[in-house]
């Protein structure tokens, strides 16, 4: 069993100080857009079930459900998922949403459709653990079930930040947030600190986030047993090449 870590993502700080850095408006209205293009690069049908893996509050798995899905949410933050449930309350949604890590979580041969949407995979500090996650979802995976990943390539970063290193100030609400960024070449993980200002008071805090490069994926995928593994530069469908914004892998459980 996976015990609770000293990990920054356990820092429920970090979720509320950073929450409108994170999910702006422009990105929640957008959720529904983003959905769709998800279940169109799986093929997905309606009445199909579907995984949101790392769901946060819900806002793709309520826009999953409108589309005509069933469908499952799973975080480890109870915060958000006490939020996401009682908008089910409030919506009479028939989604349901469960407090979890995606290191244990597995239900066998349940989901027609598992997805892992905006940059929410590579967080762990063992990569073994990220092994751990795409091995769960094979196995809650019908047979010719699909997985998809929205990630930030080591591509993407490399081309962005050819020095391993970048600093931008960003304003929002009268906050102003610093962030620092550090590739670090050999673990292939991305350190990001933020120093949150918002009036007098400062907060500072630090996130890791694993970066795959096409290959890698590859490699990972094959080796757990996927097949049917492709590779997009954004939910759009669009080629993963030197214009892409994200790396969007599918890949298929085989039947």
């Amino acid at each position: 069993m996976i015990q609770s870590s000293n990990e920054w993502f356990d820092d429920q700080s970090y979720w509320k100080n950073n929450r409108s850095f994170i999910w702006t408006k422009q990105r929640i209205t957008n959720s529904g857009i983003g959905a769709r293009y998800a279940m169109q690069l799986l093929g997905a049908c309606q009445g199909d079930s579907v995984l949101d893996l790392a769901c946060g509050f819900g806002r793709h798995s309520f826009e999953f459900y409108r589309n005509g899905f069933s469908v499952t949410g799973v975080d480890l933050n109870s915060d958000f998922i006490s939020e996401a449930k009682l908008k089910v309350i409030e919506t009479e949604a028939s989604i349901r949403f469960i407090q979890a890590d995606m290191r244990e979580f597995v239900e066998p041969e349940s989901y027609n459709h598992i997805v892992m949407m905006y940059n929410s995979f590579g967080y762990f500090k063992n990569p073994m653990d990220d092994r751990r996650v795409i091995n769960n979802c094979f196995r809650s995976l019908l047979p010719r079930g699909k997985l998809l990943i929205s990630a930030m390539g080591r591509e993407i970063n490399q081309r962005h930040m050819p020095s391993g290193e970048s600093r931008h100030w960003w304003e929002k609400d009268g906050k102003y947030r610093l962030q620092e960024c550090l590739f670090n070449e050999k673990s292939s993980q991305l350190s990001i600190k933020w120093i949150l200002l918002n009036g007098s008071v400062s907060s500072t805090f630090n996130y890791d986030v694993r970066l795959y490069s096409k290959q890698e994926f590859l490699d990972l995928l094959t080796e757990v047993g996927f097949d049917d593994i492709q590779f997009y530069g954004s939910l759009k469908g669009t080629p993963y090449d030197g214009e892409a914004h994200s790396l969007v892998v599918t890949a298929q459980k085989p039947g």
